[in-house]
């Protein structure tokens, strides 16, 4: 039996996001010598369109779904302590402040057992009151969890700044394979799909469409390089929750003279071919931890332009490998994009720079390993042997 046995838990909705494609690739990828892994999802009964099981299933892991019938179900939280006890977990691994929560609950409901919580700070995104709220209560919650990982620098400031110790925070940062993520294993791109031909300029966006992505900032800048450009098209692949910013972001490209500029094709779980239509990738978001759309960009060679936030910035190299600006600023994003759409010769040296630099800095086995080792020191073992005190169930 391996020494690490993991319960990831994670609270999402839909496909889920960025976080959710790490979880899952890394419950595939665990060296099952050092690490068992049980991954648990908390599911909204209400979510008729959840889709991580199958993805989950799918990869062939050990995968239980979690129904959650209100905010805070009593329910979920027995199945997570009857999965603890089932598998003999001795780590939990938090990834959002409801999953956060449980296992801080749970922990404590099984105290004999001296379980490990380990949680990671992917972002906190939601604005508004609400979001600030869940901010504080996470924060709160990762001052007493064993240690927390911090997916970039910038959000291990956030942290140090809510008073989490510097000695319980380790930042990893997001990787990726860049096996698959290759435009070897291109085939066909979304041009195809959409008719658009190989010689028209595509700016584009694979997201979420919800608010603190700023979708409006950058519709706002795409109406600006528009008139610079009368044949680009403008692609925002994604959905949200539900319609109600998919319809905000169609009402203002009319109100901006652009609607047969952009397209929104919707969600797509093979995302190879969306990349690789775009000739830049721009991302206008004001709440972020470490874009995984960045590095997917990044790794199929489409430079990229972003505001400054969090991570963002920490992936992309100024001038090197895409252009960074100020959020909330519709010129200055659109001046960026017209600079790297109008020289060829820069997007090139930018897409071969990208390409090189999440090959060197963010390799998803690197990443995985780090984490592995981080959690063997948690739980406190060295050369395979444990340091913790011997406890009597």
């Amino acid at each position: 039996m391996a020494q690490v046995r993991l319960l990831e838990l994670r609270n999402t909705y839909k496909w889920g996001g960025g976080p959710d494609k790490t979880i899952l690739l890394s419950a595939e990828r665990h060296d099952p010598a050092r690490v068992s892994v049980v991954v648990a999802y908390i599911r909204d009964v209400r979510d008729r369109e959840f889709q991580i099981s199958e993805m989950a299933r799918a990869r062939g892991l050990t995968y239980y779904e979690i129904p959650e019938r209100s905010k805070f179900d009593v329910r979920a939280l027995r199945a997570i302590r009857d999965l603890i006890i089932q598998h003999d977990i001795n780590l939990i691994h938090g990834h959002d402040y409801k999953s956060d929560l449980f296992a801080f609950l749970v922990q404590k409901w099984l105290w004999r057992r001296q379980l490990a919580v380990v949680a990671t700070a992917h972002a906190w995104v939601m604005l508004g009151l609400r979001g600030e709220l869940y901010r504080r209560m996470d924060l709160w919650l990762m001052r007493r969890f064993s240690h927390v990982i911090a997916v970039s620098n910038a959000t291990k400031e956030e942290m140090l700044a809510a008073g989490i110790p510097s000695s319980k925070i380790t930042v990893i940062h997001n990787g990726i394979d860049t096996d698959v993520w290759s435009r070897a294993r291109v085939t066909t791109t979304l041009r195809d799909e959409l008719q658009i031909s190989a010689t028209t300029p595509v700016v584009g966006y694979v997201g979420r469409l919800m608010p603190e992505k700023d979708l409006g900032t950058w519709l706002q800048a795409a109406a600006i390089v528009a008139k610079h450009y009368p044949q680009i098209q403008f692609v925002l692949v994604g959905e949200g929750r539900d319609e109600t910013t998919l319809r905000e972001l169609q009402d203002l490209a009319h109100r901006l003279g652009i609607a047969d500029r952009v397209l929104f094709p919707g969600y797509r779980r093979q995302l190879l071919s969306a990349y690789a239509a775009f000739d830049l990738f721009v991302l206008s978001s004001l709440r972020e931890g470490l874009p995984n759309s960045i590095l997917e960009a990044m790794a199929l060679g489409v430079p990229v332009v972003t505001t400054d936030v969090a991570g963002a910035k920490e992936l992309v190299k100024h001038g090197e490998t895409g252009l960074v600006v100020p959020q909330q600023d519709p010129e200055r994003l659109a001046h960026a994009i017209l600079a790297v759409m109008g020289d060829a010769a820069l997007r090139e040296r930018m897409a071969q720079a990208s390409r090189s630099r999440i090959e060197t800095h963010f390799s998803f086995a690197n990443r995985l390993k780090r984490v592995e080792e981080l959690y063997e020191r948690v739980l406190g073992f060295t050369h395979g042997v444990s340091t913790r005190p011997a406890v009597a169930y």
